[in-house]
């Protein structure tokens, strides 16, 4: 069984703007195939995904893309099986 992902405005945003960006095909691809990974099963550990609580967000997973520090941000929906996508976001070190 999958789950259905919601997109917050925020990370619509982010993947919009990606997707308009011809340079960043490789990184939209790494976070597009990170969400299909999501939707399989967000709690498999191989996503190396790291919980946390944020003052903004309230308790958050954050899954990286494994392409050039690049996280998707989300959390659990209010109903079974539903994942809200908060946030696209890259690390900048």
């Amino acid at each position: 069984m999958t789950y259905e992902l919601v997109y917050w405005p925020a990370a619509d945003d982010v993947l919009n703007r990606l997707e308009n960006d011809p340079a960043m095909a490789p990184v939209l691809r790494a976070i597009e195939r990170t969400l299909e990974r999501l939707a399989e099963d967000p709690f498999a550990p191989r996503l190396g995904t790291t919980a946390f609580v944020s003052e903004a967000y309230g308790g958050i997973s954050a899954t990286p893309a494994r392409h050039d520090e690049w996280y998707v941000l989300w959390q659990r929906g209010s109903e079974p099986m539903i994942i809200e996508i908060v946030l696209v976001h890259r690390l900048r070190t």
